[in-house]
């Protein structure tokens, strides 16, 4: 069974207005004045109009007219009007519905412009706003994609680039793309079933950003008012994309000056805090090939040679690491661990360099096992056991205490140095930043920035502080998260 078009069913009703309004007044046309009778159907005309327009209105007012003058205009029931006032009358009334029937279509379709405008620009404010979080070029055309689908039904969009002007997907074609370009304005080409494929200028700096294109079905764009509509999505696209160019430039620019201020500090790290290391380095092998020292003072040069050939070492293995994290390599190979076991680690590899410092270590019993990367952990403990001893007088002590502090694993190495400058102590965990900026301590200030990096990887934090007694105090959190349960060991009997 077809179903009736919009249109019949209007003209349907305008039928049906009238006459339902003929039935409600007939029992009473004795008794009603002919005048309200007429402006009963000047109201139906009135209700034609706002409902369905101004075709449905006439045809509304001029069936009241034939049923006035037919049912209430004397003789009754008869359109032979005897009488020059009531022929007048049916004139008058036909007019005023002709009259009215034209003003409220005009107001309805003002009213339904004023609606469609501000639906439009809703709809746009939405689409801009969420093109502003669009944070490349590649999100704005997949946002747009995605409002165009929904929005206008299309099909087929995309962005094409002026790159992909000689091979662009079908049904575009180099030609049509051209001269979308060159005319500057909507391009559509027939494809059949009703739909219409549509290309757009996207304006720009320079040659601009290309072309949208998509299919659409053809009583989408039959008006003026929808094709501005489209050629606006068109301008907001077109912004975005500039916009999003313009951030991808500016990142690229800031990751260079990026790398190469990490390249000249690192260049002049190395120039003014491993030359002189490594000039007194050579100066006391000369001095033990000479072979004119005692054996107690050679074998006492041949010790520093090592111990400073093992910090210029670590030096180079912080440089090394730094560069590695901060091109984003940095990927942690995590694991269960007990926390004994890379506290070990780490206190044996700081004992061979520094055979004579003591290092005390407190750690709380039935500690739980973490998951970490025990090797970027080691690492952690070495610069901060390293900063420790390095700063602190060569007749004291450095302790470290690990336990547990708000369902987190707490770390914290402390030293009777200097301690810590009172203001900004977190300064000291950015790039080549050092407590004091001459000092004679060996260094070029980057264990503590990689030690930053990898805990907060780990989802933990760091922090410096003075101690009250004098000294710093280097406090490591880590999540302890749910560790597995460990197998109970058997008794033997």
């Amino acid at each position: 069974m077809s179903v009736p078009s919009p249109r019949l069913v209007a003209y349907l009703w305008s039928a049906i207005v009238p006459v339902a309004a003929t039935f409600l007044v007939l029992p009473y046309r004795l008794a009603i004045d002919l005048s309200n009778v007429a402006l009963l159907y000047v109201l139906s005309v009135v209700v034609t109009a706002t409902r369905f327009g101004r075709g449905p209105a006439v045809a509304t007012a001029i069936f009241s007219s034939l049923l006035f003058a037919y049912v209430f205009v004397p003789p009754h029931f008869s359109l032979a009007i005897t009488e020059i006032q009531y022929l007048l009358t049916a004139i008058i009334m036909l007019v005023v519905a002709l009259m009215v029937g034209h003003i409220t279509s005009e107001l309805k379709q003002h009213a339904d412009f004023a609606e469609r405008k501000s639906l439009q620009s809703k709809t746009l404010y939405e689409f801009s706003q969420q093109l502003s979080g669009a944070g490349s070029s590649e999100a704005v055309i997949e946002a747009t994609r995605h409002f165009l689908v929904h929005s206008l039904g299309a099909r087929q969009a995309d962005v094409i680039s002026p790159a992909g002007f000689a091979a662009p997907p079908l049904p575009a074609n180099p030609a049509l793309l051209e001269s979308c370009i060159a005319r500057g304005e909507l391009l559509s080409k027939p494809l059949g079933d009703g739909r219409f494929y549509v290309l757009l200028p996207l304006g720009g700096v320079g040659a601009g950003q290309g072309v949208l294109g998509f299919d659409i079905e053809a009583g989408v764009l039959v008006s003026p008012d929808a094709v501005e509509y489209v050629e606006t999505v068109a301008s907001v696209v077109s912004v975005a994309l500039e916009r999003s160019r313009f951030a991808e430039i500016a990142r690229e620019t800031e990751v260079k000056h990026a790398s190469e201020l990490l390249r000249s500090s690192i260049l002049g790290a190395l120039s003014h805090d491993l030359r002189t290391p490594l000039a007194a380095l050579v100066s006391m092998a000369d001095t033990a090939a000479l072979g004119k020292v005692s054996a107690e003072r050679q074998k006492a040069l041949l010790e520093a040679i090592r111990t400073q050939a093992m910090s210029i070492g670590q030096q180079m293995m912080n440089l090394l690491e730094m560069a590695k994290l901060s091109s984003g390599a940095l990927e942690l190979n995590r694991a269960w661990q007990p926390v004994e076991e890379v506290l070990g680690s780490a206190l044996q590899l700081i004992r061979q360099q520094w055979t004579e410092r003591e290092i005390s270590l407190d750690i709380a019993p039935d500690l739980p096992p973490i998951c970490i990367d025990a090797v970027l952990i080691e690492r952690v403990l070495w610069n901060l056991l390293e900063n420790a001893i390095k700063y602190s007088p060569a007749d004291t002590g450095v302790e470290m205490s690990v336990g547990q502090a708000a369902g987190q694993l707490e770390i914290c190495v402390n030293d009777s140095g200097p301690g810590l400058p009172d203001a900004d102590c977190h300064r000291l965990f950015n790039l080549f930043q050092r407590g004091k900026e001459e000092s004679d301590v060996a260094g070029v200030g980057l264990g503590l920035s990689i030690a930053r990096t990898i805990i907060e990887a780990h989802e933990g934090s760091i922090s410096a502080s003075n101690r009250p007694g004098g000294g710093a105090c280097f406090r490591v959190l880590l999540p302890i998260g749910n560790p597995p349960a460990m197998p109970a060991l058997e008794k033997t009997p």
